[in-house]
């Protein structure tokens, strides 16, 4: 099994070079929403690219339109233009997303995410890159179910004791399986 880590601006200043033998390939935070670049970003695909360490990426979404998707999918393709990729970008629409998206006064069904998420990954593949959902169980059954079939899935599920690495708990591209970085 392969070890990828996702990083963003959250976890500071990384030494990748200090990083590098302990890890398969990184998934970066590119940015969030409305054309927000993660300020780790840059320096973050640099590093990587610099020292050969397999990455991707993924947005963090705040879209409650499929325009807005699509808009956000540019933002990350923009990105991503100067680097070498060897893994996927990911379409990443969480809580946060879900609870901006009722402030706004959408109205946030299975059928609108399914939209966005329709919005965002096809502009990603028009690309000519691989899409991906980022998602949790939670968020699988309520609005992904029918696109996890569509789409390859990072999965979000910790386990209540030590995973069993060789079995995610569904069929998945990617299994994040800690938060702890361990």
């Amino acid at each position: 099994m392969k070890k990828y880590i996702d990083v963003s601006e959250h976890q500071g200043n990384i030494a990748f070079e200090a990083l590098k033998s302990h890890v398969d390939g990184v998934i970066i935070r590119a940015g969030y929403g409305r054309g927000n670049i993660d300020k780790q970003a840059v320096r973050s695909f640099s590093e990587c690219n610099r020292l050969g360490i397999p990455c991707g990426a993924y947005w963090f979404s705040y879209a409650y339109t499929p325009e807005m998707a699509k808009y956000e999918a540019t933002c990350l393709l923009n990105a991503v233009k100067p680097y070498e990729l060897e893994l996927p970008l990911a379409f990443d629409f969480e809580y946060d997303s879900y609870n901006y998206g009722v402030t706004k006064g959408a109205n946030v069904t299975p059928a609108l995410v399914k939209s966005m998420t329709n919005a965002f990954c096809q502009t990603v593949e028009a690309a000519g890159y691989w899409c991906m959902l980022y998602a949790n169980a939670d968020y699988i059954s309520r609005f992904f179910e029918n696109l996890a079939n569509r789409y390859d899935l990072w999965l979000a599920q910790w386990p209540s004791s030590a995973p069993n690495l060789a079995s995610p708990p569904r069929n998945c591209g990617i299994w994040q399986w800690t938060s702890k970085g361990s």
